[in-house]
């Protein structure tokens, strides 16, 4: 099944990493027409398909969805159309087997493995332990379940005050009772965005007695929680934007 224009175009313009009013100005159209081309409100004028296509670099079998990966701006919308042809769950499972892959291949490439399909598979069946590569471009570390990949020559240092807030929460986490009471809401919430605990399952579930558990969710963790009252009783889960900070930490441990 082909990808839909509209969506073809919102991915290529945002894989380009560009706006809409830059599209727009590269096209010589409207904010407004690009707006309504990327919500399905209405599509290009025919005249107008070779233009966006070669504005992208992908021709316009490509553009419309109906052509092979050739290139590597191909090979990203014939992964896009794969992705959302999956049932959920099977989506997320296959985007994962893809990152391991990517790690593999770099990591392979970069250490001259004589047998580098054997280990891409073994990668993609999550069979490795953990590996970090580290290059002038990037750096990838695959640690179990989770894979990390930072654009080196990109990476920025924080502001000066950035910094002292990454040292405050670094110190929050170097505490174990912190972490163990983290760890706990983290692993018990995870399984549903909607779930949340309460105080004795986090207890159950960190080792901790509950008193330490409300002093630290009182003490330095309250920040990174969402509280909800059921039945006159607070329950927790982290906030979104917060989520990631267990993983990343696990990944931290090497075997």
């Amino acid at each position: 099944m082909s990808i839909k224009l509209n969506e073809q175009i919102a991915f290529l313009r945002k894989t380009k990493g560009i706006t809409q009013e830059e599209l727009a100005t590269a096209l010589g159209v409207t904010n407004q027409a690009v707006s309504k081309w990327e919500s399905a409100a209405c599509c290009p004028d025919i005249m107008l398909l070779p233009d966006i296509a070669r504005y992208f670099e992908v021709s316009i079998d490509e553009l419309m969805g109906y052509k092979g990966a050739d290139t590597s701006k191909d090979i990203a919308l014939q992964l896009l159309s794969m992705v959302e042809e999956m049932e959920k769950g099977e989506d997320f499972r296959f985007t994962l087997k893809m990152a391991y892959i990517l790690h593999a291949i770099i990591f392979t490439k970069e250490n001259q493995f004589r047998d580098s399909e054997n280990a891409i598979d073994h990668a993609g069946k999550q069979e490795w332990g953990y590996s970090c590569l580290n290059l002038p471009e990037l750096t990838t570390l695959m640690h179990g379940d989770s894979v990390f990949f930072s654009a080196n020559r990109d990476l920025k240092l924080s502001p000066d005050y950035r910094i002292r807030e990454l040292c405050a929460m670094l110190k929050i986490f170097s505490d174990v009772h912190h972490m163990k009471t983290m760890y706990a809401i983290y692993d018990l919430t995870l399984h549903d965005e909607n779930a949340y605990t309460d105080i004795e399952s986090i207890a159950g579930k960190s080792g901790l007695r509950k008193n330490e558990v409300i002093s630290c969710i009182n003490d330095a963790l309250f920040p990174y929680l969402r509280e909800k009252n059921e039945a006159d009783e607070l329950r927790y889960r982290i906030k979104g934007m917060h989520m990631h900070i267990v993983p990343l930490l696990a990944m931290l441990m090497h075997p």
